[in-house]
């Protein structure tokens, strides 16, 4: 009997304190307009899911404004939610359609929240806002939250945020394996919904003549290429080390494109791909480019085109025009027919952007072109000699008769533009409205008069050079453009595959870029790069300093680490580690571009037999030193970013044996020459496990398909032909 008292006043305990804790939960109504765009729906069921986090709270959302004492959060604006017109009135702020706003005020004695923006993506920006002030940060593989729920504090609220760059562009799809050309569609989803936190604001599809994309005909010819990765294709089986994380699958491939054979198949499932990738970007309240080569064609297209000529890039996949000049009739139809293409198989699509060759070719014409494009603009006795002297001269990489041929091969196709858009309805889509239409590639030399040689209405995107670093030491060409007068973006290499595979970071340097932006008034920028891997600084500083001028690559780094790891000490370790691999990539951008360029050959260019360059013994100590704060900080962190430093520092581990295997490479070659066929041998043992042991490192550590797109490029590009150069030395040390 007693034992049965006991047990009913321990239930009656029990329930009592659920019932306090219930009570005590704190009481939120989330209001929307009950006409709310989509967008600011949403937006609202953002919020509801992160005050339930970030405060254990019981959190309802509702388009009826409350009689009770709950706590009041308003979202959107007063064209959109009611309540915002009656309960602020007057007090809503001057806002352009990109503008922030968090604003308290009291209702029914307590404190409430007005969540809005100029526009419904703004709003929804304005929520990924409350949530980074609440201590949320927005990394593109996931959140990370406050270890704990916090009390709720929101009488303190009074800010409006307008943007310094209007242009907040991801680029993505592009091409290699390990870059976003290998994700499906749900690896493109998740990361979109990320940069949406970010506050990123277009998608900037970015594709090339030989993918599965597009399909078009011309004159009897159909287009019959369809290949990814330049038709590289990559065994992962076998003895292919890493294989663990593909599967038991034979090749490497995008999960969407998987299995398909034939060009049907491949254009259908691409065209799908892509179509999705338009609609979850638009779903976020991002507008979406398409960018592309107007005057490269896949091969079968030479017979539609005659006179035309190999394109030269990776593999010669393209032809082009050759003795076409800029008013040729049947160019010109076909370059309609490719756009055309664009705009009806995606037609939503906000803009497009059409890419000049980055190897120019189609400069027969110049002299011509450049006498047409004098008579329709006035280039304020602008010679072609000048800007031949100019380009020549420069500082970046497309200098000397290399910037010759690049200010030569933009002439003509400027010209070419001209006619072609007067046309109004080229750029039509099929609802009636035009899309945007915007020039890649331009060369820099005529960045002074873009005004006057792009068509009426026209925009610019364009890197100065190939690295952010080159960007800043040319950083004077960002005020040659009349930016008051042609919208221009700046491309933002955030990792270089001229670089290579190895980790890179380069904060410093577009930190630098940034200030000049917003300085010459440039509208905003585009991303490059290919892997997610050490990115996440960089977005972060981005998304940042995108909205406010008084952040740095510094604070930007402690409101992320010190925010992750729990303590100032850690992220001093992690600013080290970064500041010495931002001195490695700055350091094989200068002395060493191309130095691991993801292409067959990539390793074994390095076999020959000369002494190996001391720069790579410095990058290596870099890396270490690296590799080293990396691991300290993992072991000084909270539990929930221990994954994400191990992530960092294992990629350390792994660029710093890839580099062993080539410096044993290297010494490989040198003892060969010399006759001395067993150093030969040990030394490519030596770079065989080392390269092993890189693929291996990375295998434990993989997080997304362009990791698992590594380590398919290190094992068919740079192990496997270890092997083979292994085993034939060892053939002739055995005939010796």
């Amino acid at each position: 009997m007693q034992t049965r008292s006991i047990s009913l006043l321990l239930s009656l305990t029990v329930i009592l304190l659920t019932a306090a804790h219930l009570d005590a939960k704190q009481q939120v109504v989330v209001l929307v307009g009950s006409k709310a765009p989509a967008l600011e729906k949403f937006a609202a069921s953002e919020l509801q899911q992160q005050f339930q986090r970030l405060f254990d709270a019981d959190v309802d959302v509702t388009s009826k404004l409350p009689r009770d004492h709950r706590t009041l959060v308003l979202i959107g604006s007063p064209t959109t939610n009611p309540a915002i017109k009656k309960l602020v009135g007057k007090r809503w702020p001057k806002l352009s359609e990109q503008g922030i706003v968090l604003r308290s005020f009291s209702h029914r004695k307590r404190h409430a929240l007005v969540v809005g923006g100029g526009s419904p993506v703004a709003t929804l920006w304005a929520v990924y806002e409350l949530g980074h002030q609440f201590g949320i940060r927005y990394l593109t593989r996931d959140d990370f939250y406050p270890e704990t729920p916090m009390e709720m504090k929101l009488g303190e609220f009074d800010q409006t945020m307008e943007p310094r760059l209007r242009t907040r562009a991801w680029r993505t799809v592009n091409d290699f394996a390990m870059g976003p050309e290998s994700w499906g569609l749900a690896d493109q989803k998740q990361l979109l919904g990320q940069l949406a936190k970010m506050k990123f604001n277009r998608i900037m599809i970015s594709l090339w003549p030989w993918q599965p994309f597009v399909h078009y005909e011309f004159r009897g010819v159909k287009k019959q290429t369809a290949m990814l990765w330049f038709g590289d294709r990559f065994r992962v089986d076998g003895e292919t080390p890493g294989k663990k994380v593909f599967s038991g699958a034979q090749y490497f491939e995008n999960p969407d494109l998987a299995g398909k054979t034939s060009y049907e198949e491949m254009t259908t499932a691409g065209i799908q791909l892509v179509s999705g990738i338009v609609q979850e970007a638009q779903r976020l309240g991002m507008t979406v480019g398409i960018a592309f080569f107007p005057f490269n064609f896949p091969r079968e297209f030479s017979n539609a085109l005659p006179g035309s000529k190999p394109i030269h890039q990776l593999k010669q996949l393209t032809i082009g025009p050759g003795k076409q000049g800029p008013n040729d009739p049947l160019l010109k139809e076909l370059v309609t027919t490719k756009i055309r293409a664009y705009i009806e198989t995606y037609p939503t699509v906000d803009a497009i952007y059409l890419t000049l060759p980055e190897f120019p070719e189609w400069d027969e014409h110049v002299d011509a072109a450049w006498q047409q494009l004098n008579q329709e603009a006035d280039l304020g006795g602008l010679t072609l000699d000048n800007l031949v002297k100019t380009a020549k001269n420069r500082n970046v990489i497309a200098s000397g008769d290399r910037g010759v041929r690049a200010l030569r091969g933009n002439i003509v196709p400027l010209a070419f533009f001209q006619s072609l858009f007067s046309d109004s309805k080229l750029l039509q889509r099929p609802d009636g409205d035009n899309v945007e239409l915007n020039f890649t590639a331009i060369d820099t030399a005529l960045y002074p008069v873009l005004d006057r040689i792009l068509p009426e209405g026209t925009g610019m995107m364009s890197f100065i050079d190939y690295t952010a670093r080159r960007s800043v030491e040319n950083r004077e060409l960002i005020s040659k453009v009349p930016s008051d007068k042609v919208k221009s973006s700046l491309i933002f290499t955030l990792a270089d595959d001229n670089v290579g595979v190895v980790q890179q970071s380069v904060t410093a340097s577009i930190h630098e870029l940034v200030q000049d932006l917003h300085k010459h008034g440039w509208d905003g920028f585009s991303t490059r790069y290919w892997m997610l891997a050490e990115l996440d600084p960089t977005l972060h500083y981005l998304s940042r300093a995108s909205f406010d001028v008084e952040v740095t690559p510094r604070s930007a780094h402690d409101d992320l680490f010190v925010t992750i790891t729990g303590n100032s000490s850690t992220s001093d370790r992690l600013w080290r580690a970064f500041e010495y691999m931002e001195t490695a990539t700055d350091m094989i951008d200068k002395q060493g571009l191309g130095f691991s360029f993801p292409v067959e050959g990539m390793l074994m260019k390095h076999y020959h037999p000369q002494a190996a360059p001391a720069w790579w013994k410095e990058i290596k100590e870099l890396y270490t030193e690296s590799m080293i704060e990396f691991f300290r900080a993992t072991s000084n962190t909270h539990q929930r970013g221990e994954w994400l430093l191990n992530y960092f520092a294992n990629r350390s581990v792994y660029v710093t044996q890839y580099i062993a295997s080539v410096e044993a490479l290297r010494a490989a070659a040198i003892a060969k020459e010399a006759g001395d066929l067993d150093t030969a041998v040990e030394q490519l043992e030596t770079a065989i496990e080392s390269m092993y042991n890189a693929i291996d490192t990375l295998s434990n550590v993989v997080y997304d398909q362009s990791d698992r797109g590594l380590i398919a490029v290190l094992a068919n590009f740079a192990y496997q032909p270890l092997l083979e150069e292994y085993e034939k030395t060892l053939d002739e040390l055995d005939a010796q």
